[in-house]
């Protein structure tokens, strides 16, 4: 059924930032959910809490993931540039960057592991 009666609320600015404070908290969409489910007691989804490892974690792996996107790039570009030329020194340079991506993208990966492998071994600790 849809919501059709309406209530207004008046808040003090820090009443307001409390309120948007605690609705962050929980998966709902719009302030006026969340007071409706919280004035009503249904039950609210929590977001997961990320900590800060997590959350370098998660920004590691976008890089990494927009570094292979460019590798793909690079890769379908060489392969349409070999299928249709002969300037084999240009080539040379088209793979020899190519090479460079890959030792960096292997670079970020090793020190992910690392990152992981530490965090396991405070865990243990």
């Amino acid at each position: 059924m849809r919501a059709t009666k309406v209530v207004q609320v008046r808040f003090i600015p820090a009443e307001y930032d409390q309120l948007l404070a605690r609705k962050a908290t929980v998966k709902t969409k719009t302030v006026s959910t969340y007071v409706r489910a919280v004035c009503l007691n249904k039950p609210l989804r929590l977001k997961p809490e990320r900590s800060t490892y997590q959350a370098i974690f998660l920004s590691v792996v976008q890089e990494t993931r927009s570094d292979v996107l460019r590798i793909g790039v690079n890769i379908n570009q060489a392969v349409r540039f070999i299928n249709s030329t002969t300037d084999y020194q240009y080539l040379q340079r088209k793979v020899t960057r190519m090479a460079d991506d890959m030792a960096r993208f292997d670079a970020q990966l090793r020190e992910v592991m690392a990152a992981i492998q530490k965090k396991d071994g405070d865990a243990f600790n």
